[in-house]
């Protein structure tokens, strides 16, 4: 008869084994489970022990899995999401009783515009949580997978099989110059932009070798240059403020908090309503049905329809 090995299983055992799986690193693994990193070698001991399998190898980057592992973990990790949810479902959902961080990731694009909105929000519907921003980066998919971050406000909408991605609004691409720039103020034409610079940002894993505006404009014989290019968006803006080039953003742009920038007033009826780009909310599949997520979903899109309705009143006056 096989060995019970679940009658004798402490649980708290099995939750350090899931995240030892999910990080292959003893550090992260600590740092996740909130104890030492002690404490989490002992826990493995006592996990090979009862497993009678070495379940992780040291190598250089951290740890490898064993295959007995691999399976284990694909097998178990669905009833320990369905257990977390029906747990955490239990009650009528309010923010009010909301204590937890909210951690998001966030592309440039919308950190700029959505931050300080979001936290006034947040504040006001669930003034117990905390929020906490992860700028978006090439491991912005295994945050949201490995439950590092709860959801992220990014572009594309297929990012791996285990993320669900839901459309929140559609931005409107616009070019961004200083207000004492040759083209401010003034109706210009798709000509006019010619041999003109570009200070752009790149989103990681959207345009990181590659500028969206740069191939738009190309489509319709406009040839623009790049002058300077940054992971970050805070100097591109202060390159934007100092000289002539110009900024490719949207009309999430908070021109509110930065008053000696304005958007370029470009004839483009004719063309294509190519400069739209849909945002999407990411979040791990098993959240699908999470009244938690779901509300923080509505308030995101809320506030992002917000800033660009201020954006179209400001700039009407």
């Amino acid at each position: 008869m096989a060995k019970d090995r679940f009658a004798n299983l402490d649980l708290n055992l099995l939750r350090t084994f899931l995240v030892l799986s999910q990080e292959l690193n003893m550090r992260k693994a600590s740092t996740r489970l909130h104890v030492s990193q002690p404490a989490i070698s002992q826990s493995l001991q006592k996990l090979r022990h009862h497993f009678d399998d070495q379940l992780f190898v040291k190598v250089r980057s951290g740890l490898e899995p064993t295959p007995y592992t691999l399976e284990l973990a694909n097998s178990i990790t669905p009833f320990f999401d369905g257990l977390a949810e029906a747990i955490n479902g239990i009650g009528e959902f309010s923010p009010l009783e909301v204590e937890q961080t909210l951690n998001i990731g966030m592309i440039p694009t919308v950190e700029t515009a959505l931050v300080g909105r979001l936290y006034h929000a947040l504040k006001q519907a669930a003034p117990k949580a905390s929020l906490g921003i992860k700028s978006w980066s090439q491991d912005s998919i295994n945050q949201l997978i490995t439950g590092q971050s709860l959801l992220a406000v990014a572009y594309e909408s297929s990012l791996s099989k285990e993320i669900y991605s839901e459309k929140l609004i559609e931005i409107q691409g616009m070019l961004v110059a200083r207000k004492g720039h040759p083209l401010a103020g003034k109706s210009c034409q798709l000509a006019e932009l010619e041999g003109a610079q570009l200070a752009t940002f790149a989103t990681a894993g959207w345009n990181d070798n590659y500028s969206y505006a740069q191939e738009f404009l190309k489509k319709y014989g406009i040839n623009v240059e790049i002058g300077f290019r940054s992971e970050l968006i805070m100097p591109v803006i202060d390159i934007t403020h100092r000289t002539n080039m110009l900024l490719p953003h949207s009309d999430l742009f908070p021109f509110k908090q930065f008053t000696n920038l304005v958007p370029l007033d470009i004839d483009i009826d004719n063309i294509e309503k190519g400069s739209n780009i849909t945002l999407y909310a990411h979040y791990h599949v098993k959240y699908r049905n999470s009244p938690l997520i779901n509300w923080l979903v509505r308030l995101i899109r809320q506030e992002l329809q917000n800033q660009i309705e201020d954006n179209h009143c400001l700039l009407r006056r």
